[in-house]
């Protein structure tokens, strides 16, 4: 997923401001929108880290990261 449909989806979410949404990526992540911080939440399920995110282009570059991870050989 690039990094420009990722933006468009965040986009989507804070649309339906009114409705606290969670999207999960079984075994890897849960990425939770809510009206009331107005603000992204990311858990990584593997460690249960939980990480903050105020904005989009900040949200959507953890998730780049996380569904575009750097294989080894290419280091």
């Amino acid at each position: 997923m690039s990094i420009t449909e990722i933006k468009k989806m965040l986009r989507t979410l804070i649309q339906y401001e009114d409705s606290t949404i969670t999207h999960v990526i079984p075994g890897l992540i849960e990425l939770v929108y809510s009206k009331g911080s107005q603000g992204f939440q990311l858990t990584t399920l593997v460690d249960g880290n939980v990480s903050p995110y105020n904005d989009i282009d900040s949200a959507s570059e953890a998730l780049y990261i996380i569904l575009n991870p750097i294989k080894e050989e290419n280091l």
